[in-house]
């Protein structure tokens, strides 16, 4: 572990990661028209006191390229900004923040891509000294094998994610080691986590050890969804004693076009018997569309009061890889500190739907996919395909074909996938195809 407090202080102080967050999939069920996505481009977070007065706002501002990726992120207040750049080998995040015209806050993460997979990333704070690296590696079909991390202070990975599949990638293993020169490595946790006919995940089951490799604590999460696909609860319970015991649920609600409107966090009683609300997100849509608000609050002697909210999630991009799936950053209240809000008003735009796969080659191949729209086999026309890769809107890879210009999607859900279709000669291009 990193036992400098001023290097710890400064990894606590990151104003923008890249992280996973299901709030990001739940807010991006806005409308969609074809080929385009709503992504926000004006965010106000609010402080709201007791009597409902709004006593603060934080303001930001979001620009894209015209392909639809983010290429900058403003926090004008405080002078702190963040830009983009893209290649086909990377995603690149410089963030910098300034105070009285001279920068006082240099941060930067590298995300390198191979065969449009992540490959590496490094965060790196230039005038803090502090550096963080993770290695991907993957197997020959394409899935994630292993996940390695260290930080400037160990010439060895000290922290590594092992993947395995099993009943044909319906059911993903995911143990958690952590490596000492003395001891070896060590499994400190492992989740299984299983899926449906359609990888629509079902249940996480996670096991926790301590140093001596004894198990100290076994959790499950059961998922539910709505009829139409939609997550409606996550309900996680505790293995104890030779029972499973209810802790804690969320439950979400949606409007008539699968807009999320409410989302509700309860814990068991078990002296009642029943669950007890404690904290709920409300979303709100104006008529046009365009703006929508999010306003947290949590049980205060059986009464609804605000909440505070201090990590917002604004950027979802359907066809990033899973560990870029969503756009974090921190509400500050100026350079010595995090702020917070009580109510989030998102402002969207329509504009085209990124795709962070590219290769830079498509515009030069004779290849093109048909019929698209399909009910359910694509046609490579053209050059012959050595190569084709399935994967669904959560970029995870869910087939992969051989030295074939017919790539069959039946038994897969209906909606939207990009494949990725290598020629002979090496050419590479991604193109999406909607499922009937």
């Amino acid at each position: 572990m990193n036992n400098n407090p001023k290097k710890q202080e400064a990894m606590k102080k990151t104003m923008l990661t890249l992280a996973i967050c299901l709030t990001a999939l739940s807010i991006g069920c806005a409308q969609e028209m074809e080929g385009t996505v709503a992504q926000p481009t004006h965010v106000v977070g609010r402080r709201i006191n007791e009597a409902g007065e709004i006593t603060k706002e934080f303001i930001s501002d979001f620009s894209y390229l015209e392909d639809g990726k983010l290429s900058r992120y403003e926090f004008p207040e405080y002078a702190i900004s963040a830009s983009y750049t893209y290649s086909d080998d990377f995603i690149s995040q410089e963030h910098i923040a300034h105070q009285s015209g001279h920068p006082i806050f240099h941060e930067y993460n590298l995300f390198t891509y191979e065969n449009g997979q992540v490959k590496t990333v490094s965060h790196l704070l230039d005038n803090m000294g502090v550096s963080q690296y993770w290695v991907y590696s993957y197997y020959d079909d394409g899935r994630l094998e292993r996940k390695d991390y260290k930080t400037e202070d160990y010439d060895d990975y000290r922290e590594h994610w092992l993947y395995d599949y099993e009943n044909d990638g319906k059911t993903v293993v995911e143990s958690y080691c952590t490596s000492w020169v003395s001891q070896g490595w060590l499994l400190r946790k492992q989740t299984t986590s299983q899926y449906d006919n359609d990888f629509i995940l079902l249940s996480n089951l996670t096991e926790n050890f301590n140093v001596s490799g004894e198990l100290t604590s076994t959790t499950q999460t059961l998922y539910s969804y709505t009829q139409s696909g939609m997550l409606a609860s996550e309900t996680t319970q505790a293995f104890i004693g030779d029972e499973w015991e209810n802790t804690s649920i969320v439950q979400y609600a949606y409007d008539d076009n699968d807009r999320i409107t409410e989302q509700l966090s309860s814990q068991w009683d078990a002296e009642n018997n029943e669950w007890t609300p404690t904290q709920k997100i409300i979303f709100e849509y104006s008529e046009d569309g365009q703006t929508y608000t999010v306003s947290f609050y949590k049980t205060d002697d059986a009464n609804w009061v605000w909440d505070v909210f201090n990590n917002q999630t604004v950027l979802f991009g359907p066809n990033l890889k899973a560990q870029q799936r969503a756009l974090s950053f921190m509400v500050y209240e100026d350079m010595n500190g995090h702020g917070y809000v009580n109510q989030i008003e998102f402002t969207m735009e329509e504009m085209n739907e990124p795709v962070y796969l590219e290769t830079g080659e498509q515009s030069e191949t004779a290849a093109k996919l048909h019929p698209n729209p399909t009910e359910g086999t694509v046609c490579i026309e053209g050059e012959k395909a050595t190569e084709v890769r399935v994967y669904n809107t959560l970029g995870q890879l869910v087939k992969t074909v051989q030295n074939t210009n017919e790539v069959s999607l039946e038994g897969l859900p209906q909606g939207v996938y990009l494949l990725r279709v290598t020629l002979e000669g090496g050419k590479v291009f991604s193109d999406k195809v909607v499922k009937e």
